[in-house]
């Protein structure tokens, strides 16, 4: 790959990955004006990247649906089986399932599902977002 091919990679793998354009013109050595520039045109790309690494990151912290479900699943098995050995007066288990509760549900409130898009798919984002910039570029 050329150094121009390697750079433009590595902007789109730094934006995905939520750096500043500051600080991408200070590793990649290029200019500000350029960052903004290629920000703009690789948008859909940039988003695309970003899809696939927030992926990572639901599966890594048990986000995604399926791995929700198994831990659901094996926690409120074992909650039953605890439940079943104690006294119903105890309280700590409740204020535990509690803890585990809300932390879900701020988790949950942090969640973005992934927007995957093929090469297709990308050009054709690309292409109607360059339209409307366009558009709106006229006379106001």
């Amino acid at each position: 790959m050329t150094k121009d091919v390697e750079t433009r990679a590595k902007f789109i793998e730094m934006r995905a990955e939520g750096h500043t354009l500051t600080k991408i013109v200070e590793e990649l050595d290029i200019s500000y004006n350029t960052a903004v520039n290629w920000n703009r045109y690789f948008a859909e790309r940039i988003e695309a990247a970003r899809a696939i690494k927030l992926e990572e990151l639901l599966d890594k912290y048990l986000m995604a649906k399926g791995k929700k479900i198994e831990l659901f699943g094996e926690r409120l098995l074992a909650i039953k089986d605890e439940m079943a050995t104690r006294d119903p007066s105890e309280v700590p288990t409740a204020k535990l399932f509690d803890m585990l509760l809300k932390c879900q549900a701020a988790l949950e409130k942090e969640m973005v599902e992934p927007r995957f898009m093929t090469e297709s798919d990308i050009e054709e984002v690309k292409t109607k977002r360059l339209y409307v910039e366009e558009l709106f570029k006229g006379p106001l």
